[in-house]
This record gives structure tokens, sequence and C-alpha cells, in this order.
């Protein structure tokens, strides 16, 4: 599922208005400057949160544990042996446990992982599997899956990095504030931003994030917490520049 944001609080847009009387910048363009704001925000909150490398360390962590989560891992010699395997079940040495029965399934190309991945997710999320109800698959096709894998950490949040560019705020750096872990996955990643003149101090713009499982690594408790943060940001910038205008038009008529 997508998130979808809308900004047309009449407050905030008469703030706006009254910035636009006294500073000479267009509501239209305010709005576009605050819908950036929010993807910039909402990316921050999207998992693994933050922005730093320390979130992207927590997301490949994710994903290593998902993937184990449904392969039983093998080195060479042992997937000879669950390639010969001609009794029921190989036992774990020191445990004494079933940990590979004759009917699971091997994997032994990426392709075929990849295949095996997609069809235990859902809503975004990889469902872990009992021991024994895992594929085995062998040690060097795993690590080559899990290099694959690990690069597309981020593109939930790509979709807010694509939200904030189409924004066109009036900014040197659109994409300012999202790391090169996140942007160099905006092709993999898909995102709308809408925008409509109401009557009056009617304004709005809608941004959306479509990257399918957008909402599962942004909930909305977030996303508001979010949303906020970027309108107290863009308040304080209004109120602030407003202040700083009429402090100057005000030394002018002394």
């Amino acid at each position: 599922m997508a998130n979808s944001i809308q900004i047309d609080n009449q407050k905030f847009l008469r703030k706006m208005k009254k910035y636009e009387e006294i500073v000479g910048k267009e509501i239209t363009q305010l709005v576009q400057n605050a819908g950036r704001l929010c993807a910039i925000e909402c990316a921050k909150y999207t998992a693994p949160r933050g922005a730093g490398s320390d979130s992207k360390k927590t997301g490949e962590g994710k994903i290593t544990k998902d993937l184990r989560g449904i392969f039983t891992i093998v080195n060479p010699f042992w997937w000879k042996e669950v390639n010969d395997m001609s009794y029921e079940a190989l036992l774990h040495k020191n445990h004494g446990g079933v940990w590979v029965t004759k009917d699971q399934k091997k994997i032994s190309g990426v392709d075929d992982a990849r295949g095996w991945h997609q069809s235990n997710r859902s809503s975004g999320k990889t469902n872990r599997l009992g021991l024994i109800d895992r594929a085995v698959i062998q040690q060097k096709v795993f690590q080559k899956y899990l290099s694959e894998t690990l690069k597309k950490v981020g593109i939930s949040k790509a979709g807010w990095a694509i939200v904030a560019e189409k924004c066109n705020a009036d900014v040197r750096e659109p994409l300012r504030g999202f790391p090169a872990w996140v942007k160099r996955n905006m092709p993999k990643a898909s995102g709308t931003v809408s925008e409509a003149k109401r009557d009056g101090f009617g304004f709005d713009i809608q941004l959306t994030n479509q990257v399918g499982y957008s909402r599962e690594t942004l909930d909305s408790q977030s996303e508001s917490f979010a949303v906020n943060l970027a309108k107290k940001k863009m308040l304080s910038m209004m109120n602030h520049a407003i202040r700083y205008e009429k402090a100057k038009q005000a030394e002018f008529q002394q």
C-alpha cells in the first residue's frame, strides 16, 4: 500500500499568505517548498529510520536476518551430502536435531533464490519459516543473492526522494538530505506530486510514495509526526523571514 499525504491546513496556509504579502514569495512556491520538507522528514522516519550509515546498517541487518529465516545455508561439503541424500534426514552433529530433510527445496542458483524469497513475502515483509520448511541453499549462492538484495536497502525512502524532487522547490539541491544509498535506488522507486488551487486561501499539494510496500515502512503515526515536524520547520522559517522583513522595512522608514 502506498503512502499519500495532503497539505491543506487552513491555519498553515494563512501563515503562507501573510508571508506572501510581506516577503513577496508566492504561496504556490511556499506550498511546493513545504511539500519537499515533508518528503524529507517522511524519508527519515521510513524504515530503516534515519539517513546515516547506521540506518543503512540497520536495514542490511534486517535483510540478512530475514533471508536466514527462509534458507538453510550449507557449505560445499554438506551441499554434496544434501545432493547425495538417500535417507530421510541429515542430523546436526551438536544437537542431534533434524536440519535438512530429503523433501526440502534445494536452491542452486540466484534466480531460484530470488523466486523463493518472493514466494515467502507478503505486505512488504519476509515470512520466517520453520527449520525444516526452509529451502536448502549453497553458501556461495546465498552470499551472492544476499549481496544483490542488500543493495535494495532504501527503496522505500527513494520513493520520498522522487517526491521531494518533483515538488519543484526553489532550492539549489532538492535532494539534499537524502544519502547516496537512498538516491541510488530512485530508478527502482516511484512517487507523484499533484497540486490544486482552491478558492480563497485554498491550495493543497498531495504527495504520494508509490513504492508498493511504503505503508509497511512508514506507519500512519510516524507519518503524522514527520509531517508535523516539517510544518513546524516551515512555520519557523516563515516567522523568521516575516520578522526580518518587517524590521528591515521599519529601518528603511526611519
